[in-house]
């Protein structure tokens, strides 16, 4: 009987979806690596074209970081994206980039084996522009 009485109550619950994803409309996806930054363009973006003939475009994001003693560290992250998406960015471009951390390995001139970080942009979006100093002109378009 008491068989019964279990089977009776387990049936009275409230049934609910799944915690994981009781409050997404979307298919379940792989994991994934996201990383937020806001930092300045460091490198000039460097357009070159992949083996498939797809353009891509590489540059780097340095951000900084205080510490307890004071000390201010910077970060360089290096960032490619495909396609021409980010061709008005400058050096000096204040951004706000999301993308997807990526970490490949290779062989170093030393013949050990070292890991690269990349970040693969989603999307960035550009807080200030390099002040133009006198004399200069504006050489490249603007992205919002």
């Amino acid at each position: 009987m008491s068989f019964l009485r279990i089977a009776a109550r387990r049936a009275a619950l409230p049934r609910y979806p799944s915690v994981v994803r009781q409050l997404s409309t979307t298919a379940p996806r792989a994991d994934i690596a996201r990383v937020q930054i806001i930092g300045n363009v460091g490198t000039e973006p460097e357009i070159s074209t992949t083996a498939n003939g797809e353009p891509m475009i590489r540059y780097s994001v340095a951000s900084s970081h205080g510490s307890a003693d004071g000390q201010r560290t910077t970060q360089w992250h290096k960032v490619y994206v495909f396609g021409e998406s980010t061709t008005t960015l400058t050096k000096g471009t204040r951004v706000f980039l999301d993308g997807d951390l990526r970490i490949s390995s290779y062989e170093g001139e030393d013949g050990k084996k070292h890991n690269a970080v990349t970040i693969r942009q989603r999307s960035v979006n550009i807080l200030s522009r390099p002040r133009v100093k006198e004399g200069e002109g504006e050489s490249h378009g603007s992205q919002e």
